[in-house]
């Protein structure tokens, strides 16, 4: 009878019936915990479950559910006709002690570096975030269509993994309208789809890069591109661009890079075209330097006024240019898909390092978008993006000549999501931003965009995501405070 009220003492378990945590769980954990602490010593007989579920006001079938599982994980032993005990020789845990990682190299960088997202805060009425894609326009009855398609049959597609390398078919319909719409010179086989521009450029930095080496970048640029770099211990070499894009012939004389990252046909995020004789110039480069120039290609379909410009890649007869593309700015981010053309050397050891961080994109996914670009939709789409954004951004650029005339400077190309205004020298960034939080009006900073310091002061207008109405209004109220 002592032993037994000793076990019944020493269990003595407090349950909280308001939790989300079922009650024979809460048994389960603090058994554990009083067994791994030495509350329970090895060989101490529990009470029968009849006595606990009396103890614990709950039903027999709880502690029974509870004992069970205590018994299958190893806790508790028991012996017939002598009732349950706690298992012999489990070693004791040892006093917390919260554990401190040492960090790699590489993750003291990361930690070092700024967060490449600013903490979440409420959205302001007006707000000009950039690269919002605008929902209401896309096709989604074509889209669930096309999902069910696969999903109503019994492919045996479903029932693998896809290749690391991507949906053939989606690789094939991706060379094609390369090929016809952006100038790309490239078979299926060099066409690789990730979940992104970032995961490209991290397999390409693990492959290409060691600590020291030298980067060639613009500025102002992508600056998780610049924070990825840097993370593989890469010196970054910054050039401003101007409007026509990056200034190959301001390239040092002694840099060492063989590595360079552009975005030729739309910068960003300044915006502008990298004219034909820098694209042949940093071409020579790459050639005379036995460099690589990565290409990103972010927003290239979506031009307002004439065809798209084609893209670099499609000048290069060396196999000296990585070109990326992504379907977020064109469908929508969820999607987390993107594509990569590389040159013919680069195809395999980029696959057999994709293998290594992942199994591929979903299959399914892929097979959805190889459809929505062969039978058409993909273009009819695009069309409808590029009158709805276009619009919007003459509306954002006649309401800028409207309210601010001659008081900000912005690439005069009409493309992408979002217009960088340049300040005059006199406006103080951070204070502009701040005083146009105060009137319901969200515009972004630019400096984070520039490497040279100090950074002339800019901001960035999204339009993707607004009316027209609401382009106008925002415009004039930071109107009135860049005069204030």
């Amino acid at each position: 009878m002592q032993s037994e009220q000793m076990n019944r003492d020493s269990l003595a378990l407090k349950l909280e019936r308001t939790s989300h945590i079922p009650l024979y769980r809460q048994i389960v954990q603090q058994i554990q915990a009083k067994i791994l602490h030495g509350e329970l010593e090895p060989g101490a007989q529990l009470p029968a479950s009849r006595q606990l579920a009396k103890d614990c006001s709950v039903a027999r079938i709880t502690v029974t559910q509870a004992y069970a599982q205590l018994l299958a994980e190893g806790y508790l032993v028991s012996r017939p006709g002598a009732g349950v005990f706690v298992a012999a020789d489990l070693p004791l845990l040892a006093e917390k002690r919260p554990f401190t990682p040492t960090l790699s190299e590489w993750g003291s960088r990361i930690l070092a570096a700024e967060p490449a997202e600013p903490p979440a805060s409420s959205r302001p009425a007006i707000d000009f975030a950039i690269g919002r894609s605008f929902a209401q326009i896309f096709p989604y009855d074509v889209w669930r269509r096309l999902l069910a398609r696969y999903l109503s049959t019994d492919d045996a597609m479903l029932s693998r993994y896809g290749s690391v390398a991507g949906f053939l078919p989606l690789r094939q319909a991706l060379a094609d309208y390369l090929a016809q719409y952006r100038g790309i010179n490239c078979t299926p086989e060099q066409v690789v789809i990730v979940s992104g521009a970032q995961q490209v450029l991290d397999i390409l930095a693990r492959l290409l890069l060691k600590p020291g080496d030298e980067v060639l970048v613009e500025t102002p640029g992508y600056v998780v591109a610049f924070d990825l770099f840097r993370a593989y211990g890469a010196r970054l070499t910054a050039l401003p661009v101007d409007d026509d894009g990056f200034p190959v012939e301001k390239i040092p004389a002694d840099n060492q890079a063989r590595l360079a990252f552009v975005t030729p046909t739309h910068q960003f995020p300044r915006g502008g075209t990298m004219s034909l004789r820098r694209r042949l110039h940093l071409l020579q480069w790459a050639q005379q330097c036995d460099g690589l120039i990565i290409e990103d290609d972010y927003d290239g379909d979506l031009r307002y006024n004439g065809r798209s410009q084609s893209a670099l890649q499609g000048l290069d007869e060396d196999g000296r240019v990585v070109y990326l593309g992504t379907f977020s700015k064109v469908l929508f981010p969820a999607l987390r898909l993107a594509y990569v053309v590389l040159p013919p050397v680069l195809v395999e050891p980029f696959v057999r390092a994709k293998a290594l961080i992942g199994r591929g994109s979903p299959t399914l996914t892929q097979a959805a978008i190889a459809d929505f670009i062969t039978e058409g939709y993909f273009e009819r789409h695009l069309g409808q993006l590029r009158q709805v954004y276009g619009q919007r951004r003459q509306a954002l650029v006649a309401a800028i000549e409207q309210y601010m005339p001659g008081q900000v400077r912005y690439a005069a190309v009409a493309a992408g999501l979002h217009v960088m205004l340049y300040l005059d020298d006199r406006c103080e960034e951070t204070a502009v931003v701040q005083q146009a939080a105060a009137v319901d009006v969200g515009v972004y900073p630019g400096a984070p965009y520039h490497l040279e310091k100090p950074a002339p002061p800019s901001i960035l207008l999204g339009f993707s995501g607004l009316n027209e109405a609401d382009i106008e209004e925002g415009v004039r109220r930071l109107a009135a405070v860049v005069q204030a």
